[in-house]
């Protein structure tokens, strides 16, 4: 949870996004959603078919990418496009989402400066877009800039606008604990197999974030760790 000032003064409730169960308590009310990740998208877009007045506040810029591109799956565009030059990819995939997603800009969301296949290296996943798109685009879902201060009734935006809210949801990341429990030599950027996971008897499983999908890669590092585990048994 960030701090934010003046949150304490806020009437409205506030949670975190992780104990958001579902929409029926925010029917009808105005509805911050404090960051644009899959799950702040999800659950704005979420709020948004059940009745609630949802505004995502967005600090900086997302990239954003259909599900399928064209008919295709965007993990196979990811597989496609990893052997192109990394000069090439960044000029090639805006264009290619602006003809799919249209040009977001005018909605208030802008693209990093950071291309997207760096992005992912880099662990920042884009929005897998499920329909929160047409949903900003027909007016249900508002977009907001970062926010500057909390009022008792709801926020002020750095842009100097206010504006009243009757809840707000922290959609802002976690934090993993593992290093509570996990020997220190063990780090999570050596996902899948390795010697010492192999030694320890210990293995990390999606870990890491490819363009090619969490999902795949951590079915590609079952099988490794299954036969690892068989070898040494």
């Amino acid at each position: 949870m960030p701090s934010f000032p003046g949150v304490e003064a806020f009437r409205g409730k506030v949670l975190h996004s992780a104990a958001y169960t579902e929409a029926a308590p925010y029917v009808g009310k105005n509805v911050l959603v404090v960051g644009m990740g899959n799950t702040g998208a999800e659950i704005a877009l979420d709020l948004a078919e059940s009745g609630a007045r949802p505004t995502i506040s967005v600090r900086k810029g997302v990239h954003i990418v259909p599900r399928q591109l064209f008919g295709v799956p965007i993990q196979m565009v990811g597989i496609a496009s990893r052997p192109m030059p990394q000069a090439l990819n960044d000029w090639m995939f805006p264009k290619i989402l602006d003809l799919a997603l249209g040009r977001l800009e005018k909605y208030g969301i802008v693209r990093p400066k950071q291309g997207i296949l760096q992005a992912i290296e880099a662990g920042r996943i884009p929005v897998i877009d499920v329909g929160t798109v047409a949903a900003i685009k027909q007016g249900r879902i508002g977009i907001g800039p970062d926010i500057a201060s909390f009022t008792g009734d709801g926020v002020k935006f750095a842009d100097g606008v206010e504006k009243k809210f009757d809840a707000a949801i922290f959609a802002t990341g976690y934090r993993p604990g593992y290093d509570t429990f996990l020997p220190a030599e063990l780090s999570p950027k050596k996902s899948g197999v390795n010697a010492r996971a192999t030694e320890l008897g210990v293995y990390l499983v999606g870990f890491y974030n490819p363009v090619t999908g969490l999902l795949r890669e951590i079915g590609i590092e079952a099988q490794a760790v299954a036969k690892d585990i068989a070898a040494r048994a």
